[in-house]
């Protein structure tokens, strides 16, 4: 088993997509012992029940303040506590095979540059799900760097590994040098995001870097899963067989970043037929409710779609075999992430909809217009920002 150095902003045992990801990742390669440097998500995310598998290999962690750093002082004080935990780790005698960058954002990558660099790691995997030049909700992540001590120690390994600085004074920019410069494999996400990334001008002037590149897909959740199960009929308890058996139930899950995405939905609810509403139910599976519920307020349908997430009263479960929810029509809804700025769809790939196509069952995709995931044989297709196009399939699944 290898010992593995891990820098996973979001890891075991909170409940987000990029710990989901970083665990299955590190199960798949058979990563043994791993030391962790992790932010303190308690404010943030609710925790896995049953706790995660890797919570199994974890053996030594510090879990830093969040939310996640952005600016080049915020990643520079993180850096900086993260190598303060490595190094005590090391002086305790603590040795490592490999390393590891997990999915969140940048600071895990800067972290891990700085351990390849000196010589902390051997080896450096780096893990991209999404585009590090972007924020969750699509917008450019456009904080510069501060020439400071770790500018400078940036710069030296970008000049040690051949790799010339880049030209913009952008953080990203910065971070996805050293992660094409240091990295001696780069694992991403779907082969649309190997492309964004090979386009990006941290990369397009590091020779050989497509080279280190490997596509890898999470793979799916066929089992109960508090973020992406099904739901009861009426969005309680699974097996509560007071509902009317005519409804159509459509369950999707979504966060803060994707409830732009969805908000044509909800505007399509708005505009159905009294009778047509009444036979649509709506249930949203979220870690954080006070941005949906909020939304939901704004559109007034907070008594008319339910809301299951930490202090909702709700669980999501997966019914038993026979209950109320397998029984009704059911269909899942998968909605995609924001559009980065200046793409035309988003290059990262969409966990949930791999984990709703191995449960079975219809899917509404809502996807971007010309996005390759309108070629995904599912059994609807929603173009995202089309509300006339929502409002439509709503009223002939009522129907």
């Amino acid at each position: 088993m290898t010992a593995t150095l891990a820098s996973c902003w979001a890891c075991a045992p909170w409940r987000l997509e990029a710990a989901r990801s970083a665990a299955a990742w590190l199960d798949a390669v058979g990563a043994g012992p791993s030391d962790v440097v992790r932010a303190d998500l308690d404010g943030l995310a609710t925790r896995e029940s049953p706790r995660a598998l890797m919570d199994r290999r974890l053996r030594h962690t510090v879990s830093l303040p969040a939310p996640a750093p952005e600016t080049w002082q915020q990643l520079s004080a993180y850096a900086e506590s993260a190598v303060r935990a490595i190094r005590a780790w090391a002086r305790g005698g603590a040795r490592w095979e490999a390393g590891y960058s997990g999915t969140s954002g940048l600071v895990d990558h800067l972290v891990l540059a700085l351990a390849r660099g000196n010589g902390t790691v051997p080896t450096w995997t780096a893990h991209l799900i999404d585009l590090p030049t972007h924020k969750p909700t699509g917008a450019r992540r456009d904080a510069p760097v501060v020439q400071d001590a770790l500018l400078h120690t940036c710069a030296r390994l970008l000049r040690g590994w051949e790799v010339p600085e880049p030209a913009s004074d952008q953080v990203a920019d910065w971070v996805l040098a050293l992660v094409a410069g240091g990295a001696d494999r780069i694992v991403v996400g779907s082969p649309e995001l190997a492309d964004a990334l090979a386009a990006t001008p941290g990369w397009a002037a590091v020779r050989g870097v497509r080279s280190r590149v490997e596509v890898w897909a999470r793979p799916p959740l066929r089992d109960a899963d508090p973020g992406h199960a099904g739901i009861s009929a009426d969005g309680g308890p699974a097996g509560d067989d007071r509902v009317p058996d005519d409804r159509v139930h459509i369950t999707g899950s979504v966060d803060a970043a994707r409830l732009p995405v969805l908000d044509p939905v909800l505007r399509a609810v708005t505009l159905l037929e009294r009778a047509e509403r009444d036979r649509i139910r709506l249930t949203l599976v979220t870690d954080d409710v006070a941005p949906v519920a909020t939304v939901l307020r704004r559109h007034g349908l907070e008594d008319e779609v339910a809301v299951v997430g930490p202090g909702t009263g709700r669980r999501a479960t997966s019914p038993a075999p026979g209950g109320t929810a397998q029984r009704l029509r059911g269909l899942t809804l998968v909605v995609d992430a924001p559009t980065p700025e200046g793409l035309p769809w988003s290059p990262a790939p969409l966990p949930d909809l791999g984990d709703a196509e191995a449960r079975g069952g219809e899917i509404i995709l809502l996807a971007a217009q010309d996005s390759p995931l309108t070629r995904r044989p599912v059994a609807h297709h929603l173009p995202a920002e089309h509300v006339s196009a929502a409002r439509a399939l709503l009223s002939r699944l009522a129907n």
